[in-house]
């Protein structure tokens, strides 16, 4: 009855809103003609605020949500303004952009490339914290209000731990896990850090805070001792900023534009999202291609979709469906498979990392790491031809858990009881009225052990390693780019273009070849859903609002509960 009623809404919403949206068809045919183009010495505006993610998977829906940010547009409008005749300059607005360390260090190293054209390259932000002033300082000038302020108070990771909730309300854990530093189940078994999580948080934040400071000191000229005089500040306002070096001065930025710009009262600004719109006519490339195959989000079985609670979600089903349409296409010559993702559910990692297998044995597959390519991100990438990843994205984390929560005290607590008849062996291995008994963790712990070794098995089979040394640094331990590199989990550093060129070298093209790229999934509009599955409006309308993922019961999951973004 539910979902009669859903259909019914779905399909009288569907026929209002093609009515509101042939009247805007007709008002653009019929009214004003076409927006004006973009001048020349126009300054490209990069307004980085909000969530920026890796590439928009699921189409926008209309008069609900906008296609957000991503790094792709941001990339690929960079590279097709630095030849682009009209775009005389960039202005990288920073207002608390959502991203981690992965993509401010592939977007610091695109600014770079962009500078190589000579066009000037301005920063202008409100505030600014480390993240920011590490995209800041691939600019040729900062500036900031005379109210702004630069925080360089640092960066922590403090994980929630609710051990005491699930006591107070009398919800026991039951869990099972490879090994000591797979951390992502204890919120609920502890208090406070294990010496393991707590010993490899140290490991990673060296890494991160060095590079940091040595990306920091280089790009700004400055010595060591004032960055160390500026950190034991905190807080710098404008002009202690422009003191130490760290900005360059005070300026609005209606006083930038004017500065950069020739005629600002031509509309000079550019958004960087409708610059994208035109922007692959500047990128070029002829010949055979080069795939791109973007997979972002928690992991799981079937297609695409976000969650509440959960944001973007990995559907494998999809995922291998993108990648064989590339292995297929012989008009690509070479894939490269970017993850932005913590992992997720093993099968369906598996699944993704069983297609990345059959793309290898057909034609060169290139792994590019974004933020995070940890757990069942890691086992999607193991098995392709080659493995790039930014100094500052998380990877690793080798390992698996399985978690069940016997909810008997929380019923009792309501005076709610169950009883049951059962037939089998193991009939409460996933009830929420039981906890495991011996046999049961052992039947677990089996299981989850014989996937261990085979993963770590094929992992030193292709990366050339033994399987002891990938359980010495498995067991879901985690590493930054730069340490994965060290440790052979990688091959070497660089961001999306570096993998570009890497696939290319891989490849039949020839050296000077300038392929294009062909970017999975194909971009769809809200009515290819429409057309696809009658669920696909209210999904989009409710903004998946009442719907929590279908998550397979009892499974193992690798994945990696890390956020070091600030």
């Amino acid at each position: 009855m539910l979902r009669f009623l859903r259909l019914v809404f779905a399909l009288f919403f569907s026929q209002l809103l093609l009515f509101v949206l042939a009247l805007f068809v007709l008002g653009g045919l019929f009214g004003g003609g076409s927006a004006p183009g973009i001048s020349s010495g126009s300054m490209l505006h990069l307004g980085l605020a909000g969530e920026i993610i890796e590439y928009p998977t699921l189409p926008p829906v209309p008069f609900v949500r906008e296609r957000p940010l991503s790094q792709h547009a941001l990339l690929e409008s960079l590279e097709a303004a630095a030849t682009d005749e009209r775009i005389g300059s960039v202005l990288v607005e920073l207002q608390d952009p959502g991203l981690g360390w992965g993509k401010a260090m592939e977007l610091h190293q695109a600014l770079l490339r962009f500078r190589e054209s000579g066009k000037p390259v301005v920063a202008f932000a409100p505030s600014l914290g480390e993240i920011d002033l590490l995209i800041a300082t691939a600019c040729d000038s900062i500036y900031m209000p005379a109210t702004g302020r630069l925080y360089l108070n640092g960066i922590a990771v403090g994980p929630m731990y609710f051990k005491g909730t699930l006591d107070k309300l009398a919800i026991r854990p039951n869990t099972s896990r490879i090994g000591a530093y797979k951390d992502a189940v204890e919120p609920s078994l502890r208090n406070d850090m294990s010496e393991a999580s707590r010993e490899q948080y140290e490991w990673l934040l060296d890494d991160l805070w060095g590079e940091f400071l040595e990306t920091v000191t280089s790009r700004r000229n400055l010595g060591r001792a004032d960055l160390e005089d500026a950190l034991s500040r905190g807080v710098l306002q404008p002009e202690e900023a422009v003191e130490l070096g760290l900005v360059d001065g005070v300026l609005y930025r209606d006083e930038i534009v004017r500065r950069y710009v020739d005629d600002p009262g031509k509309d000079p600004l550019v958004p960087v999202m409708e610059y994208h719109r035109d922007a692959r006519s500047h990128l070029g490339g002829s010949g055979r291609a080069i795939a791109v195959v973007h997979t972002r989000g928690l992991i799981l079985r079937g297609g695409h979709d976000y969650a509440p609670g959960f944001g973007a979600i990995l559907g494998a089903a999809e995922a291998v469906r993108d990648l064989e349409d590339a292995a297929d296409d012989d008009g690509i010559a070479a894939v490269v498979l970017r993850i932005d993702s913590p992992g997720g559910e093993i099968v369906a990692s598996d699944i993704i990392r069983d297609g990345v297998e059959r793309v290898r044995r057909r034609k060169p597959i290139v792994v590019s790491m974004v933020d995070v390519a940890a757990s069942g991100g890691y086992m999607m990438a193991f098995p392709a031809s080659r493995i790039l990843a930014l100094p500052t994205t998380i990877t690793g984390s080798i390992g698996s858990f399985t978690e069940k929560f016997n909810l008997r005290g929380l019923y009792n607590k309501f005076g709610a009881t169950r009883d049951f008849v059962t037939r089998g062996s193991y009939p409460f291995l996933f009830s929420d009225y039981h906890d495991w008994s011996a046999a049961e963790e052992s039947l677990i712990a089996r299981q989850q052990w014989a996937d261990y070794d085979r993963w770590i098995g094929a992992i030193a089979s292709k990366r050339s390693l033994t399987p002891e040394m990938v359980d010495s640094i498995g067991r879901g331990r985690v590493w930054t780019g730069q340490q994965a590199v060290e440790h052979g989990l990688v091959d070497e550093l660089g961001g999306l273009d570096r993998a570009v060129q890497v696939a290319k070298e891989l490849s039949s093209l020839a050296a000077n070849a300038k392929p294009p790229l062909v970017h999975y999934p194909e971009e769809r509009s809200f009515f290819d859903l429409l057309l696809e599955q009658s669920d696909a409006l209210w999904a989009g309308v409710m903004e998946r609002w009442s719907r929590a993922p279908r998550l397979p019961r009892g499974v193992a999951w690798s994945v990696l509960d890390l956020d070091l973004r600030q």
